[in-house]
């Protein structure tokens, strides 16, 4: 059992940076900081589907690829060290807060991108219901098996 959920942990880490890629790549421009590094494909433009702006789609859009990243690399994290719980800790902690001061670094002219409080609260709420779910359904499941 323990098997099967670690391999959950690396295919839904797979999964949640492919939905956050796949958002990208269909629905934003892609003439943005990001992609600047990156060879202009013709691919690009073709899967490229443009969206009426909304709140919910600028949301869905522009905060949501952001936080399924995060949640990729928390579910990463928790993938690598499964069964050693304090190691996984340290390097979730160390990989939150690496990630809310870049976001907040973005504040400052020096840092490339934007900073988005949306970006902030999305990254923090997916953090903190990721803690919440594998609380409820991993830790006490594991605990519950020990007895």
């Amino acid at each position: 059992m323990n098997e099967i959920n670690r391999r959950f942990y690396g295919l839904a880490s797979f999964v949640s940076l492919t939905a956050g890629i796949g958002i990208y790549l269909f629905f934003r421009n892609t003439n943005m900081l990001l992609f600047e590094w990156m060879p202009k494909l013709l691919f690009f433009k073709d899967v490229y589907i443009p969206i009426k702006q909304s709140v919910f789609t600028s949301m869905l859009f522009f905060n949501l690829p952001d936080a399924l990243w995060f949640l990729s690399g928390i579910l990463f994290l928790r993938f690598i060290w499964f069964n050693r719980y304090k190691e996984q800790n340290v390097y979730i902690i160390c990989f939150l807060l690496i990630g809310i001061v870049f976001e907040i670094s973005q504040l400052s002219d020096n840092i490339p991108g934007t900073f988005d409080w949306l970006d902030l609260f999305f990254m923090c709420m997916t953090a903190l219901l990721e803690g919440l779910l594998y609380k409820i359904f991993i830790q006490r499941r594991l605990k519950w098996k020990r007895k």
